[in-house]
């Protein structure tokens, strides 16, 4: 199979070779009790980690053979291959389910927190074979724990970080000449790694990492991994069974704005590498104190690339997906200029006409949730909103709801002081921030450090891209929803709330690294003794992280092509977990009486051509007259594997318009089918629930009451599950954890009560002689989003 790559002005591995340096390596001995008590603080320096890049320069490979082969694999289908499955009818898409966004052992992060899992791994486990997970809190290549879906997904992707894509495992193993985690230069990076991983994951970028990172992304090693990775997904592709597809992410995080986005390619004739985001200048930068470091144009630098290296009339085609706008701190989407009704482009300029369609050509969906939480909509951020949305509290992975005076007006609804009823986020003070009052890139964002700006949540984002249709005819935002995981553990869809093991590998690997734990400034300094322990504070992991979603795809069939298709065209949806399937059409004229069994058969009146209208992704044809046109949304709940799935309580329809004066609006539409009988949470004592009553299916036609058909509109449905325990509360009652037992003196469980390690199952209150606890019940509405439909006036273009 051909692959190509064309000049480009980013940079980019090539052939080249140096002597790999061998002698001094010895295995790395742990020390246990740092590991156990990671501090805030750096305990490595820049000067040891610029001595450790000067290193892997020396120890940089030339490109090999991977060690990796197909034993017992399949034989696998290429790119171009085409395939028609047993049974496909045009008019009869099939929902199929999958994951997107996967780190493996390919990237940096993944290499230190789980060595065990590389692509081929990661697709056998969406496949449902067994896999491995590290144990312990250091070391990162020894199996110690096994994982299995309940079910095998669909499809599948590996989106392993550009920037250094496999340097690290060619250079720590030199080119395959060593044992994973022996060498000990390599050991000193994992040990920072996972010291700032708070600060890393949450957006930041300790000046050191960016240096070694951006050091590392000019070697000349990511190609010899990136054929790996596309000779994997080839081997491992099962058609009509089992799609995979290979990417990367581009993942610009200067300035602790996260502007990233998952690239993945289908076709023939493929780039032979990976682009990078880090450059030589930024590492010039941070280690002199001299130059700029700028975010400005990153993501327009990959949009270049992909225009220059990725051409369809060649036999390649490319698509990006957003994912984490709720991370970027009002970097990702910018606001648009009152002056000029158009937001910062390239260089900060207004954006263009031809940015705008480049922009609309690659980003055709956006991830609105994984395991850093929910970027459809949050409390607080709701500009456009005509009115409070009790929906958005879920998995607020950032919170501007504290329960404080300065807090958004809307947050009272929800913070009410009470913490037995309030939502976690309300007492979160881990990532606690505020709303941006000034949003821009290069750090621009504030005053408040890492605010979350109303442009962080997807469906402002769309409501902005009608109006800067008004202005420019375009709509660059213009975007269908999928959810996936960001797993690092190599695991596509292990997103259960029962039993999550989490997907950072040594990082929360036990109660205690995922519930959360006490904190010290000081390297030398013991959390469990607080007279010892400067700024003590407890790191609440449990309320950072979820299990992550899924990627919905309606498609004819389970081929590449046909998922690839669907997500191009927007016919996709979410879901925060759970594989509850659901879709929306949109028409001029009545749908027939039975349109929900038709679909509840598989049968699609639209694609049938027996109706004119559009599916999810897609435009109403011209309006025949002024009246509004008929939404029917068909929601079926999850069928469950190792447990029941559970039933639906009801639907929602959120629509978005763009007024005469080009100001977006959003409205929520509540409950436009629902449960009859009465919502019980789930039990406190063992986390059952009580399912009778409550409908497997839920399915209505719905008319916009407020329609005007000289405003363009998106309309998109979400689907919700009875309440069920949250993924920590599960854990939590598993083990009878009673927060009373807290030891007053330091707010830790006595080590002979048997729950040393669940402090996080607590809300923690009082100082030091005086702390006390009491069980979080946490829970969480599991629900599913539908791609919206569109509505464009036919006097616009």
């Amino acid at each position: 199979m051909a692959r190509s790559a064309k000049a480009t002005s980013i940079r980019t591995g090539a052939d080249r070779s140096s002597a790999a340096l061998q002698s001094g390596l010895s295995r790395r001995r742990h020390n246990n009790a740092d590991a156990r008590y990671p501090r805030r603080g750096n305990t490595v320096t820049f000067k040891h980690l610029s001595a450790l890049a000067l290193l892997a320069l020396l120890a940089a490979c030339s490109r090999s053979s991977s060690p990796d082969t197909a034993a017992g694999g399949n034989s696998g289908t290429p790119f171009n291959e085409k395939v028609d499955c047993t049974g496909t009818q045009a008019d009869r898409k099939n929902a199929y389910f999958g994951d997107l966004h996967v780190h493996t052992l390919y990237s940096v992060d993944a290499y230190f927190f789980n060595g065990l899992n590389g692509p081929r791994e990661a697709f056998r486990i969406g496949k449902g074979e067994v896999g491995n997970l590290p144990t312990g809190e250091t070391d990162a290549y020894t199996a110690g724990r096994t994982i299995q879906l309940d079910r095998p997904l669909d499809f599948a992707a590996t989106s392993d970080h550009s920037d250094f894509l496999g340097n690290w495992r060619l250079l720590c193993q030199v080119n395959g000449t060593l044992p994973i985690g022996v060498n000990p230069a390599c050991n000193l990076v994992g040990d920072y790694l996972r010291q700032n991983i708070t600060t890393i994951i949450n957006g930041g970028q300790p000046p050191a990492f960016t240096a070694l990172t951006a050091g590392v992304s000019e070697l000349p090693t990511t190609a010899s991994p990136w054929q790996d990775e596309l000779r994997i997904s080839d081997e491992e592709n099962v058609p009509c069974t089992f799609s995979t597809f290979v990417g990367y992410e581009w993942t610009s995080q200067k300035f602790d704005q996260m502007i990233h986005r998952n690239v993945y390619y289908t076709g023939s004739n493929l780039p032979q590498d990976v682009p990078h985001v880090a450059t030589l200048e930024d590492l010039i930068a941070i280690a002199t104190g001299q130059g700029t470091s700028s975010n400005m144009n990153d993501d327009w630098r990959l949009y270049d690339y992909l225009e220059q290296n990725c051409d369809p009339a060649q036999g390649c085609k490319s698509i990006a997906i957003p994912h984490n706008p709720n991370q970027s701190s009002g970097g990702m989407y910018l606001a648009r200029d009152p002056a000029t009704g158009l937001p910062p482009g390239r260089d900060g300029a207004p954006l263009t006409l031809a940015d705008a369609k480049l922009r609309a050509k690659y980003d055709n969906v956006i991830e609105i949730f994984q395991h850093k939480g929910n970027s459809e909509c949050a409390v607080g951020l709701g500009p456009y909103e005509t009115k409070f949305d009790p929906a958005c509290t879920l998995e607020l992975a950032k919170n501007v709801c504290v329960g404080s005076p300065q807090d958004p007006p809307e947050c009272k609804k929800v913070c009410t002081g009470n913490p037995a009823t309030d939502p976690d986020f309300c007492s979160l003070t881990t990532v606690a921030t505020g709303v941006c009052e000034q949003a821009g890139r290069d750090g621009t964002s504030g005053p408040v450090h890492k605010c979350v700006a109303p442009l962080d949540m997807a469906r402002n984002i769309l409501a902005d891209g009608l109006a800067i249709r008004d202005t420019l005819g375009v709509n660059p935002m213009r975007m269908g929803f999928i959810g996936s995981s960001d797993t690092h553990n190599g695991d596509p869809g292990n997103v259960g709330e029962n039993g999550f093991p989490g997907h950072g590998g040594v990082l929360d690997n036990g109660p205690r690294t995922q519930l959360g734990y006490w904190t010290c400034d000081g390297q030398n300094q013991d959390p469990t003794n607080p007279a010892n322990c400067s700024n003590r504070q407890f790191l609440d992991r449990a309320r950072l992280f979820n299990p992550g979603g899924l990627a919905g795809a309606w498609a004819p069939e389970n081929t590449r092509e046909a998922i690839w298709s669907a997500m191009k065209r927007g016919e996709t949806f979410a879901t925060s977990g759970p594989r509850i399937r659901i879709r929306t059409l949109a028409m001029w004229t009545k749908p027939p009486a039975d349109i929900c069994d038709q679909l509840s058969a598989g049968h699609n009146p639209v694609d049938a051509g027996e109706i004119a209208g559009a599916v999810m992704g897609g435009n109403l044809p011209d309006n025949p007259t002024p009246a509004a046109p008929y939404i029917v949304v068909w929601a079926q709940q999850d069928p469950g594997g190792a447990t029941p799935g559970l039933p639906l309580q009801k639907l929602d329809l959120i629509k978005g318009w763009s007024d005469a004066s080009g100001q977006p609006h959003v409205k929520v539409f509540d409950a436009i089918a629902k449960t009859s009988s009465k919502v019980s949470m789930p039990s406190s004592a063992d986390c059952s629930v009580k399912p009778a009553g409550h409908p497997e299916r839920l399915c209505t036609v719905w008319r916009d009451p407020k329609f005007n058909p000289r405003e363009q509109a998106y309309y998109y449905a979400r689907a919700f599950e009875i309440p069920s325990c949250r993924w920590s509360t599960r854990l939590c009652t598993k083990n009878n954890v009673d927060c009373s037992k807290l030891d007053p003196a330091n707010g830790i469980f006595p080590a002979d009560s048997g729950m040393q390690g669940f402090e996080g199952c607590c809300g923690i209150t009082g100082t030091v002689g005086s702390f006390s606890g009491r069980n979080r019940f946490s829970t969480i509405t599991e629900r599913a989003w539908a791609s919206p439909v569109w509505f464009v006036p036919k006097a616009q273009p």
